[in-house]
């Protein structure tokens, strides 16, 4: 077949796919259509084609667009401007999507003026909202912040909670990509408080998923880890899979960073489930290259070639930087495994890619030097047009001069008086804050003493009852290895003790963290009780899901908030050490003025009636009881146990 016969054969084939898709959508529209026909008036039809238009409008825009269109024609019917703006705006994301921003922008602004005349503030603030995309993506982002908290402000003055949280949601993400990430960071923390109070559990996620980033950026990986397996949870409640991928990603990502291959992998083959299922090429590409990087860094070399082949299998050809980079791993374990010669190919071709970069470097700064030439050109138009302006406008100028020095005149001398006055009312408030300020220098004093001692008592702690432990360890390791052939008794009594005070020291440093605190924040303890429930699973296998209603501002004091979490603690460890159980339930709320933790596991059992109760349970006991707390625990042979934790708050307040 000749090059002409495959050309028109190309050209059929288009058609044909053409003719089919339009049928198709065609088909959508006809069905949606007879769906409208059965409602009572073109005001529900109207609102039904809003809430349609989303469904299509990332997978089949067409459709999309032939919607808002039916939609702003009802809306002229019956002369409803509030459902025509909303349609009007519906047009403008259309055209978002398809990437003509400069027709967007054109339909966001009919929008505005329609919802301007009617005082329509709510269609206001989202046209705002929509235009800082489009001036995001214009890289104009001034602009796009500008519009940002235009959008803000006018939903807080309507109380439109929703609209706050994705106003202040895309400041933060703004301020991400202007690298200022604790700004980003604070606002998306704004934006979270709003989500929860609203129970918005797909914004929630999304949220922990932006907060990751910009943790990720500053280099703190707990708090990557501790958001990351917060999102992973929230999203499966809304089974959000796509969101999903996302976290599983970053998560994986972290642990690389982190040095623990082992977790790196089974996150990021969780992510890679996920990205092969929706066919998500450029996700898949980079996720699975981050795989790769980790069976490297496991020594798992045949594994990281199958990884980076699945890679380059998704990555476009326009991309060559991306596929560089996984040419050049590629080689690197093509080299690990001693086939030289594959990994000399790979290496060969890792540079004609780096002279096709250097090469379109080049072409984008060509283009660069011709643009800023014709901008030139065109700033040298406008300065004579201004000039001439200016020209006509001095003789203006000069007239109103005389007129505004006289009234500069006297408002400089109202001003003098009233900063005269404004003067010894500051002199006064400054002399009451001074003597404040001396107080509170004397309180803080004080607890700064006690802060120091309770430091000094942590190091001392760590320092050399820690040191001591840790060669304890070393000491024992080294007998393990020089006995290795003896008696195998002897070596598990060695393991024990070795384990134990690998215990004693997370214990000691549990500790240790509780003393350095004069109180607890339950944040804190939170991403502590993740921590654990993290390293739990991962150890065992089981299946460990922590929830809690507990607001975030909770504050505990430091022997509360350490008792707490033994008691968590002790009691996940019985669950899976003694009762054998595969899933484990937490639980943490505040009912009814009192600070309830339930933990329930699927485990043997016991009968409470008949069975002692082992140092776990009593250990667990005595902490409940330092706190004022009660403890129950339920339970039945074969039928699991629940161990239930109950605080009074305004006891807790007072310890």
């Amino acid at each position: 077949m000749n090059t002409f016969t495959k050309s028109i054969v190309q050209i059929v084939t288009l058609l044909l796919c053409l003719q089919v898709t339009a049928q198709t959508n065609q088909a959508i529209i006809d069905s949606i259509g007879n769906v409208t026909q059965a409602m009572e008036n073109d005001s529900l039809r109207v609102q039904y084609l809003h809430k349609v238009f989303f469904k299509y409008a990332y997978s089949k825009p067409e459709i999309a667009r032939e919607l808002s269109e039916i939609a702003i024609q009802k809306s002229e019917t019956i002369e409803n401007t509030f459902l025509k703006t909303r349609s009007l705006l519906r047009k403008g994301i259309y055209f978002d999507i398809v990437g003509k921003k400069d027709s967007s922008l054109f339909w966001y602004d009919e929008a505005y003026e329609i919802a301007k005349k009617a005082a329509d503030k709510d269609a206001m603030a989202s046209v705002y909202n929509n235009k800082g995309l489009i001036y995001w993506g214009k890289e104009e982002y001034k602009t796009a912040m500008d519009y940002y908290l235009s959008s803000y402000e006018i939903f807080k003055d309507l109380g439109q909670q929703r609209g706050q949280a994705n106003s202040l949601n895309n400041i933060g993400l703004l301020l991400s990509k202007l690298e200022r990430h604790k700004e980003s960071n604070t606002y998306h923390k704004r934006s979270l408080a709003i989500r929860q109070e609203t129970k918005d559990t797909y914004g929630i996620g999304a949220s922990y998923t932006n907060m990751v980033m910009n943790f990720s950026a500053l280099k703190q990986l707990d708090s990557c880890i501790y958001y990351g397996q917060k999102s992973v949870v929230t999203k499966k409640k809304v089974n959000d899979v796509k969101g999903l991928a996302t976290s599983y990603n970053s998560l994986g990502k972290t642990y690389q960073q982190l040095k623990q291959s082992d977790s790196a992998v089974l996150y990021l083959k969780k992510a890679d489930e996920i990205y092969q299922r929706f066919n998500a090429r450029k996700h898949r590409a980079k996720n699975i290259q981050l795989l790769g990087i980790a069976y490297y860094n496991q020594g798992k070399y045949q594994a990281a070639v199958d990884a980076y082949t699945i890679a380059l299998d998704n990555i476009d050809d326009d991309q060559a930087m991306i596929k560089s980079k996984a040419v050049r791993r590629m080689a690197n374990a093509y080299r690990e495994l001693g086939d030289f010669e594959k990994a000399s190919q790979y290496y060969q071709e890792t540079i004609k890619l780096q002279d096709t970069i250097q090469k379109e470097k080049e072409t984008i700064a060509t283009n660069e030097i011709f643009e800023k030439y014709q901008s030139a050109e065109k700033e040298k138009e406008i300065l004579l047009q201004r000039a001439q302006i200016a020209e006509k406008n001095a003789s203006i100028s000069q007239k109103n001069t005389t007129i505004y020095g006289m009234i500069a005149g006297v408002l400089v001398l109202l001003a003098l008086g009233y900063l005269l006055y404004n003067q010894q009312k500051l002199k006064n408030r400054q002399l009451q804050k001074e003597n404040e300020l001396k107080d509170a220098l004397i309180k803080v004093e004080t607890q700064n003493k006690l802060h120091e001692q309770r430091l000094k008592i942590s190091r001392d702690l760590h320092d050399n009852i820690g040191s001591q432990l840790t060669f304890i360890i070393s000491s024992i390791d080294n007998l393990k290895y020089g006995l290795k052939d003896e008696n195998p008794a002897f070596l598990d009594r060695l393991s024990n003790i070795n384990f134990f005070t690998r215990n004693t020291i997370n214990q000691l440093r549990d500790t240790i963290w509780a003393m350095n605190m004069d109180a607890i924040h339950f944040e804190d303890l939170e991403q502590r009780m993740m921590n654990h429930i993290g390293q739990a699973s991962i150890l065992t296998g089981a299946e460990i899901e922590f929830t809690n209603e507990v607001s975030e501002s909770t504050t505990f004091s430091s022997l509360v908030g350490i008792n707490i979490f033994r008691i968590m603690q002790e009691a996940i460890n019985n669950a899976i050490k003694h009762a054998n159980s595969k899933e484990i339930t937490i639980h943490f709320q505040e009912k009814n003025d009192q600070y309830v933790l339930a933990i329930s596991d699927d485990g043997k059992g016991f009968d409470t009636t008949e069975d002692a109760a082992g140092n776990g349970l009593e250990n667990m006991q005595l902490r409940a009881e330092e706190i004022y707390g009660k403890l129950n625990v339920i339970s039945q042979k074969n039928h699991g146990t629940t161990i239930h934790l109950t605080i009074d708050k305004t006891v807790a307040d007072k310890i």
